[in-house]
C-alpha cells in the first residue's frame, strides 16, 4: 500500500487573541504573530486528512505536507533571524530544547497509542515491519526508514504502517536541526572571509544578519531544488521521502520570511496575491493526480501557493476587511481548527489503518467522518491535556529536562518496539503436519478425494507470521539482482561438478520464487541451475509505456541487462535450456529503439524465446501464479485464523491477472516446441484458489509463492517440464 503523508507541526502558540470579530493581528510582516497561518494550517491539515480518508475525492491533497514545510520555513527563520540581528549568534540547545518541548511530547504520545494499536489489533505478521517503524519514527528517522523500503523490492505492496506519516516529521526535525548550524557555518566561512564580520557581539548583529541569511538560504533553495529535480526522475519511490529534495520548500519560506521582515505585500496587490495563492493551492488539492512524482516541479504549485500568502498583508481599510483573504483565514472556527492540526494530523493515520481491523469491514462514509471527528477530538484534549502541560509548565523548562526527556522517549520507545517485535516472532510456528502425507501442501489437489483442501486438524505451518518474514528472507541469497544493482547477482544451484544438465532461469524476483521447487528437481535430477534473474524487470526487450515505468536508473538497468542477456545465453555452449517465470501484472509496452514490433507487448517476450531456440537451447515458460486479490496472504490467514477460505478468490478472478506470459505463449508468434508448464490446477481448484493447502499457506505477500508451497510444488512441475525430454530423467 502505497500512501501520501504529510505532517502539521504547529510552531506558534496557540493562545491567540480573542476578540468579537475577526482580527488580523499583523500586517504581513514576519516579525509577529499572524492568525490568518493558523486558518492556513487548518486548509493544509484537513487536505491531508480529507486526501487520506477519500483519495478520489481530493487526490492531490497530500500538498498540505508542502504548505507545512513552506510555513516551518518561514517561521524558523524568522525566529533565528530576530535572534542573530539581536544577539550576533543563535543558542543551539536553547533553540532545539523550544523545539523538543513543543513537538515531542504529544509524537511520543501518538507512537506509544499506535504501538498499542498494532499489538492489540493489527495481525502478528505485521508485528514486525510496524515496530520497527515506531521505533524509526521515535528517533525521528522515519523518512528513511521508507527511503529503504521504497528502493527494496521486496517492500513493494507491504501494508502502510501505522507510523508512516511521521516521515514528515522527521524531516522537519531534521531541518530544525541543520538549519542553524548551516546559518553558523555560514556565518564563521563570512567571518573568516571578512574579518570585520566574525561572529561576536558586534558581528552578525545588524544589517549583515539579512545579506547573510539570504546568500545562505537562497543557496540551499537552488542546490536543493535542482536535486530535488534529479532525483524525483532517477527514483521517484524515494524521492518523496528525501529531506535534501525537500530542503527547498523550507527555504522557500525563510526566503519570504527575510524579504517581509518589516511588512508584507499590502493593498489591493497584497489582496490579489493572497487570493491567488488560496486558489492556486485549493486547484492542486483538487487537480494534481495522486500518482504524480513529487517533490519535482509540480510541488512549485503548493509552495508558490503557501510563500503568496505568506508573503501577502491582510488589509485593515474599514469597510475592506472581509475582502481580505486573512479576515477569512482568521475567524474562529477555522483559527481553532489550525490551532490543533498538529494533533489532529498525528491522530488520524493511526485512526485509518486500525479502522478495517477493527470493524473487520473496510470503513463507510460515516466511519471516515467519525476518524476526522476523533481525531480533532483527540488533537483537543491532548493539547488540554499533553501539550500545553509539557510545552508551558515547569518540568521541561529546563533545558538539561528537555533534552534528557527527549532521550528517554526514544529509548522508551525502541524498547517497546524491540518487545513487540521479539513477542511476535515467538508466537510462530505450532506443530506441523507430516511433510510425507498426501494431504500435504500442493499435494493435496490432486488427492482431492482424501483431503481438504483448507481445512484439516493442523493449523497453517509455518505460521502467518513466519511465512510474511519470508518477504525480506531469500532462501537462495544472492541468487537475485535488486532493481537498483548495477553488477548481476548470479548463482549456480543443485549439481555444480558436472552436472546432466545446465539450466538458466531467467525472470523476476516471481522466478526467484520457483527456486525452491527447481531446486529440488535439481537434486533429484543432476541438473544445475543458473540464475539470470533482476528484481522487478520483466524478461522482456520491449519497452514499458509512460507511467508504467520503474525509476529512471531501474529502468535502464531493466532494459540494458534484458537486451545483454538475451544474446549472452544464445551464445553460451554450457548453457542447455532456459525456464522462464514473471509475475503477471498488466503492463502496457511499446517498442524500444532497435526493436520493432507489431505488437510490443507479446514480441519482447517471444523473440527472446525465438533467439534461445534458435541457437539451440530448450525453453520453457511457467505460466504466472494465480493472484488472491491485492490482499497479503499471510495478513489475511491471520486475520482469519478460523476461516481460511475466507482468503480464497474464484478461480476466474485468480487467472484474470495473466497478461505477460500468458499473451505471449497465446500469440502467434510464440516459437513452436516451446515447453508451457501451467501449475494451476495445483494452487486451485475447478472452483477456487486458496489460500491455505494442505496446512501450507500458498504465498508470502501479495503474489509471491512462500518457499515451503514452491518446494511442495516441485513433483508438479517436473512434471510440466518433462513434456520435452531433455527435461526428464534420461536426458
Amino acid at each position: 500500500m502505497t500512501v501520501r503523508t504529510g505532517s502539521a507541526p504547529q510552531l506558534s502558540p496557540h493562545r491567540t487573541p480573542s476578540a468579537d470579530g475577526p482580527r488580523i493581528n499583523s500586517n504581513g510582516s514576519s516579525m509577529g504573530f499572524r492568525a490568518d497561518i493558523q486558518g492556513l494550517r487548518a486548509i493544509a491539515v484537513l487536505m491531508v486528512i480529507i486526501h487520506h480518508l477519500r483519495p478520489g475525492a481530493l487526490t492531490g491533497g497530500f500538498i498540505g505536507v508542502d504548505v507545512f514545510f513552506v510555513i516551518s520555513g518561514y517561521l524558523i527563520t524568522a525566529h533565528l533571524f530576530r535572534e542573530m540581528r539581536a544577539t550576533g549568534t543563535i543558542k543551539l540547545a536553547t533553540f532545539w530544547a523550544r523545539r523538543i518541548r513543543r513537538l515531542l511530547p504529544l509524537a511520543f504520545t501518538v507512537l506509544l497509542a499506535s504501538a498499542a494499536l498494532v499489538y492489540f489489533f493489527i495481525p502478528a505478521t505485521e508485528h514486525g515491519t510496524m515496530f520497527k517503524h515506531v521505533a524509526a519514527a521515535g528517533f525521528y528517522i522515519e523518512n528513511w526508514a521508507l527511503v529503504a523500503d521504497a528502493t527494496d523490492y521486496s517492500a513493494a505492496g507491504q501494508m502502510a504502517t501505522v507510523v508512516q506519516h511521521y516521515w514528515s516529521l522527521s524531516v522537519e526535525e531534521q531541518f530544525y536541526l541543520a538549519w542553524p548550524l548551516l546559518i553558523l557555518g555560514a556565518a564563521f566561512v563570512a567571518g573568516k572571509l571578512v574579518p570585520r564580520a566574525s561572529i561576536d557581539r558586534r558581528g552578525f548583529s545588524g544589517p549583515g544578519t539579512r545579506r547573510l541569511f539570504l546568500i545562505t538560504i537562497g543557496a540551499i533553495m537552488l542546490l536543493s531544488f535542482a536535486y530535488g529535480l534529479w532525483v524525483t526522475t532517477a527514483n521517484p519511490s524515494a524521492a518523496y521521502f528525501d529531506t535534501a529534495g525537500r530542503a527547498w520548500e523550507f527555504a522557500a519560506g525563510g526566503v519570504v520570511a527575510l524579504l517581509c521582515v518589516n511588512r508584507g505585500v499590502g493593498g489591493l496587490r497584497g489582496a490579489l496575491l493572497g487570493w491567488g495563492g488560496l486558489a492556486l493551492l485549493l486547484a492542486g488539492a483538487l487537480l494534481i493526480p495522486t500518482e504524480t512524482r513529487f517533490p519535482g516541479t509540480m510541488a512549485l504549485v503548493p509552495v508558490l501557493g503557501t510563500a503568496a500568502l505568506l508573503a501577502a498583508a491582510g488589509t485593515q481599510r474599514p469597510g475592506m476587511r472581509w475582502f481580505s483573504h486573512a479576515t477569512w483565514l482568521s475567524i474562529h472556527p477555522v483559527r481553532r481548527v489550525g490551532d490543533v492540526s498538529y494533533g489532529a494530523y498525528l491522530w488520524h493515520w493511526p485512526l485509518i489503518i486500525v479502522a478495517p481491523f477493527v470493524l473487520h469491514a473496510e470503513p463507510k462514509w460515516y466511519h471516515e467522518a467519525g476518524i476526522l471527528g476523533l481525531a480533532i477530538l483527540l488533537a483537543w484534549l491532548s493539547q488540554l491535556l499533553i501539550e500545553d502541560p509539557l510545552r508551558f509548565g515547569k518540568m521541561l523548562k529546563p533545558v538539561r529536562n528537555t533534552l534528557v526527556f527527549a532521550l528517554a522517549g526514544m529509548m522508551l520507545l525502541a524498547s517497546i518496539a524491540w518487545a513487540g517485535t521479539t513477542a511476535s516472532a515467538q508466537s510462530a510456528n505450532l506443530p506441523r503436519m507430516d511433510t510425507a502425507s498426501t494431504c500435504y501442501g500442493a499435494g493435496t489437489l490432486e488427492h482431492a478425494a482424501d483431503c481438504l483442501p483448507v481445512a484439516s486438524d493442523f493449523a497453517p505451518w509455518p505460521s502467518a507470521v513466519a511465512v510474511s518474514q519470508q518477504v525480506r528472507s531469500p532462501l537462495f541469497p544472492g541468487c537475485e539482482t535488486d532493481t537498483l544493482q548495477v553488477a548481476e547477482s548470479s548463482c549456480r544451484l543443485g549439481k555444480t561438478t558436472d552436472p546432466r544438465l545446465r539450466v538458466a532461469v531467467v525472470g523476476d524476483s516471481h522466478a526467484s520464487a520457483w527456486l525452491p521447487a527447481l531446486v529440488e528437481i535439481a537434486k533429484e535430477r543432476d541438473w544445475e541451475l543458473v540464475t539470470h534473474i533482476r528484481s522487478g524487470c520483466s524478461p522482456s526487450v520491449a519497452a514499458l509505456k509512460g507511467s508504467e515505468k520503474l525509476s529512471g536508473t531501474a529502468e535502464r538497468l531493466c532494459t540494458e541487462s534484458v537486451r545483454a542477456l538475451g544474446p549472452r545465453l544464445a551464445a553460451d555452449r554450457d548453457i542447455d535450456a532456459v525456464i522462464v517465470a514473471a509475475q503477471g501484472n498488466k503492463r502496457s509496452w511499446i517498442s524500444s529503439p532497435g526493436y520493432e514490433f507489431a505488437d510490443p507487448a507479446t514480441e519482447g517476450f517471444t523473440s527472446l524465446w525465438q533467439s534461445w531456440i534458435d541457437a539451440g537451447k530448450t525453453v520453457a515458460v511457467i505460466h504466472e501464479v494465480p493472484r488472491l486479490g491485492n490482499v497479503n496472504v499471510p495478513t489475511c490467514v491471520a486475520s482469519n485464523p478460523r476461516d481460511p477460505l475466507a482468503c480464497a478468490v474464484p478461480r476466474k478472478e485468480g487467472l484474470s491477472i495473466r497478461e505477460n506470459l500468458q499473451r505471449a505463449l497465446d500469440s502467434d508468434a510464440a516459437p513452436r516446441g516451446i515447453v508451457r508448464a501451467d501449475l494451476t490446477d495445483s494452487i486451485c481448484s475447478q472452483e477456487t484458489c486458496f489460500a491455505v493447502i494442505g496446512s501450507l499457506i500458498t504465498y508470502y505477500d501479495q503474489s509471491h509463492l512462500s518457499h515451503d508451497f514452491s518446494a511442495s510444488l516441485a513433483p508438479m512441475l517436473a512434471r510440466e517440464l518433462d513434456q520435452n525430454p531433455v527435461f526428464g530423467t534420461g536426458g
